[in-house]
């Protein structure tokens, strides 16, 4: 055989090419991968484009792949689909909406309207229908009248809704307005979500100065129904101690406190000023189960009106444009957090009644015990106040105190300081946990004698010191909720480990 140059460079016979005798090799997707142009809304537009957590990185990895977007456009309309017309077309406008109406005053209205029709017109044969574009809308209610399809019988308008007996002159109010306006004042709905509700039903809603203008008579006359209602409650609380046989009945047990529309809290460190700008304070008394609310100071610094900072002397009142239904009572430098003003004006008001306090329960840094303790020494009351603290802000005190003592966290024992924190943090709620419950403990082995609780309590105060160092000898004598060493309360806990 003779040697040819390259031979050994070419291919043999039955040789399979690397792309299996196909004509063409198929491209990656990645390859042949083009951007895709795209035009999109703005608020899409920006949501694509605003990826909070896409680092450079995958973003240089996605710049191949991502499509490529064209300059936003408008706010795409969603159009609702078409619906079907009924048989009977109607042209009117809203005869497909409903309407609150009274019962027996719509059937009072279509029986009046049939008989006046067919004895006008005896040979119409029309059918009546609902003028809808002279209706006249008052409040939730509505007032009708009546047209043939054929002649030109047209009836009086009738009211459709049932009217308030006021005794006086003029256009008489409607009870589903009076009574709508009821429950509004005891939900947290106001006038925006009570018509998107009915709108959502399709029913006409009223406008908004009109439910205000409704509201603020509406709102008057519930002030007076519950003045009346507290009156009310402050005399039965006088002939049940009578019942009781107490000596004096007119010396109440009562607990005070203040809720604010803003925590006063919120705003430290943020503003020189108190964020709360309305407060309602509260006088509930102890005398039976029930805790019924005898008195109630409501402060506002809001109008709509003004905002002046000072008391117009003339007039006397806040701002001298404003009238006399301007919401705002305290000028806006008052202190909103004045418990101490807040209280004597409710202690003041339980005196027109005859009531004076004789156990008072407030919070540890409440100064209404001092409002009493003062009306006291004036000589309005002839009750000297004896003051309680609240168990549930008693508690947040001790742990808060607790939490924050030094001492207390060199003696802790761990090795590190952060350690030490920790668990000086799980004590503080375990010593809030162990007062309540020997509280309770307490109330309940002696049926509620609170003298006797008060001289048992003074020595378990002891007892529970001791035993979080390791001493149950006064455990088993003067504690409730830890019986020494077989039922200790560290073996109990889940704050902290039996070997504290």
């Amino acid at each position: 055989m003779v040697f040819q140059k390259g031979n050994t460079h070419k291919f043999k016979d039955g040789n399979v090419p690397y792309n299996k005798k196909r004509k063409a090799v198929k491209q990656n997707k990645s390859d042949s991968y083009t951007s895709k142009y795209i035009r999109l809304t703005k608020e899409k537009h920006n949501l694509v484009v605003n990826d909070p957590y896409a680092n450079p990185q995958e973003k240089s990895k996605r710049a191949c792949r991502a499509a490529r977007l064209l300059r936003p456009m408008t706010e795409e309309v969603l159009l609702t689909k078409p619906i079907r017309k009924n048989a009977k077309k109607d042209k009117r406008p809203d005869y497909n909406s409903n309407r609150a109406i009274c019962i027996y005053k719509m059937e009072e209205m279509w029986n009046a309207a049939f008989k006046e029709h067919q004895l006008s017109n005896p040979q119409c044969g029309g059918v009546l229908l609902c003028d809808l574009e002279n209706e006249e809308k008052r409040g939730f209610g509505t007032r009708q009248q009546l047209i043939c399809t054929k002649c030109d019988y047209k009836s009086k308008r009738y009211t459709l809704y049932e009217e308030l007996e006021t005794r006086k002159p003029g256009r008489k109010a409607s009870k589903l307005d009076t009574a709508i306006h009821v429950g509004l004042s005891q939900t947290p709905i106001a006038y925006t979500g009570i018509q998107k509700i009915f709108l959502s039903g399709n029913i006409l809603a009223p406008t908004t100065s009109s439910l205000q203008r409704r509201a603020n008579t509406v709102m008057k006359q519930i002030e007076q129904i519950n003045k009346q209602d507290m009156k009310r409650r402050r005399n039965d609380i006088i002939e049940i101690n009578k019942l009781r046989g107490k000596e004096n009945p007119h010396a109440i047990s009562v607990q005070m406190d203040g809720m604010y529309n803003n925590p006063l809290y919120s705003g430290v460190g943020r503003t020189p000023f108190q964020p709360a700008t309305q407060t309602v304070y509260t006088a509930a008394e102890n005398e039976t189960s029930k805790h019924n609310i005898l008195a109630l100071n409501i402060k506002n610094k809001l109008c709509s009106k003004h905002s002046s900072l000072d008391v117009d002397n003339d007039s006397g009142r806040l701002h001298e444009d404003c009238t006399d239904e301007c919401s705002a009572n305290i000028p806006m430098v008052k202190s909103i957090g004045d418990e101490y003003t807040w209280a004597r004006e409710c202690l003041l008001d339980l005196k027109e009644d005859a009531i004076e306090i004789e156990h008072l329960v407030t919070d540890a840094d409440s100064s209404a015990y001092k409002a009493a303790l003062d009306l006291h020494n004036e000589g309005i009351n002839n009750v000297e106040p004896e003051n309680f603290l609240d168990t549930r802000h008693l508690s947040d005190h001790a742990r808060k105190g607790a939490k924050s003592d030094k001492t207390l966290l060199k003696v802790m024992p761990a090795t590190t300081k952060l350690k030490r924190q920790k668990l000086l943090n799980n004590f503080s709620v375990d010593l809030t946990e162990r007062c309540n419950k020997e509280l309770a403990l307490a109330y309940k082995f002696y049926a509620g004698d609170f003298f006797k609780v008060k001289n048992k309590i003074s020595h378990t105060v002891d007892a529970i010191a001791n035993c979080y160092m390791g001493n149950h000898a006064r455990c088993r004598k003067n504690s409730f909720a830890c019986k020494g060493f077989q039922g200790s309360w560290l073996k109990r806990t889940s704050f902290l480990t039996k070997y504290f």
